[in-house]
C-alpha cells in the first residue's frame, strides 16, 4: 500500500511540474534585468509585452512610472503601452529639458559613511530620489529627500553593500522631463 502511494504521489508531482513547465511560456520562465537588453528600447518593448505597466513580475519599473530600464543606454521607448493624445507626432519641437542636477558622493570625515550632496536648480524646495544599484541588479529606491526651497540644495546619508551605485532621479514637471544624474558607486 504504501509503495502505491509512494508512486501515486510521485505520479502527481510529476504531472504538475509536466504541466507547469508545458504552460509557461518561455516569456513567463524568464527572469529578465536591465542588464539583458542592449537598449531601453528593448526592455520597454518586453516591458510592455509581458503586462507593464500595470504588472512588473521582472522588476524592470523600478520607480513604478511605467519605463522600464530607464538607465539602459537609447534607443529609448518611453510609451507607456496608452497610446493616443499629447504630442503633435514630432520628435522634436515640444521637447521637455533635462533638470540641471549637480551631485556627488563624498565620505563623511574617515567615518566609511557617505552622504549624497548637491543641488537640483530647477527643481527648489520640492521632493528627489535617490535611487541604489547593487551589482548591476537593476535600480531601486534607496531614499527621498527635499531640496531647499531658495537654492535647491541637498544633502543626504547613503549606504550600502560594496558594488552599490547611486543616482537622483529628478521628477517629471510641465517644463523639464524625468532627469537621472548617477554619482559614484562604493568599490
Amino acid at each position: 500500500m504504501r509503495v502505491r502511494i509512494a508512486a501515486f504521489a510521485s505520479l502527481i508531482l510529476a504531472l504538475g511540474a509536466l504541466m507547469g513547465f508545458v504552460s509557461a511560456s518561455p516569456a513567463q520562465a524568464r527572469d529578465a534585468n536591465c542588464t539583458d537588453f542592449d537598449s531601453q528600447a528593448a526592455a520597454q518593448n518586453y516591458f510592455l509585452n509581458h503586462g507593464g505597466p500595470h504588472s512588473d513580475p521582472d522588476g524592470l519599473d523600478s520607480d513604478g512610472d511605467g519605463v522600464a530600464c530607464e538607465s539602459n543606454p537609447c534607443p529609448c521607448n518611453n510609451s507607456t503601452g496608452g497610446g493616443g493624445g499629447g504630442g503633435d507626432g514630432h520628435a522634436g519641437g515640444g521637447a521637455k529639458k533635462k533638470h540641471n542636477i549637480q551631485v556627488r558622493g563624498e565620505e563623511v570625515r574617515n567615518t566609511n559613511r557617505f552622504r549624497a550632496v548637491g543641488k537640483v536648480t530647477t527643481y527648489k524646495g520640492q521632493r528627489i530620489q535617490i535611487q541604489r544599484n547593487i551589482k548591476k541588479r537593476g535600480w531601486r529606491y534607496l531614499t527621498r529627500t527635499r531640496t531647499k526651497p531658495g537654492t535647491g540644495k541637498f544633502r543626504v546619508p547613503i549606504a550600502g553593500p560594496k558594488g552599490s551605485c547611486f543616482r537622483v532621479m529628478v521628477p517629471a514637471t510641465r517644463k523639464y522631463r524625468r532627469t537621472y544624474k548617477d554619482f559614484g558607486c562604493i568599490r
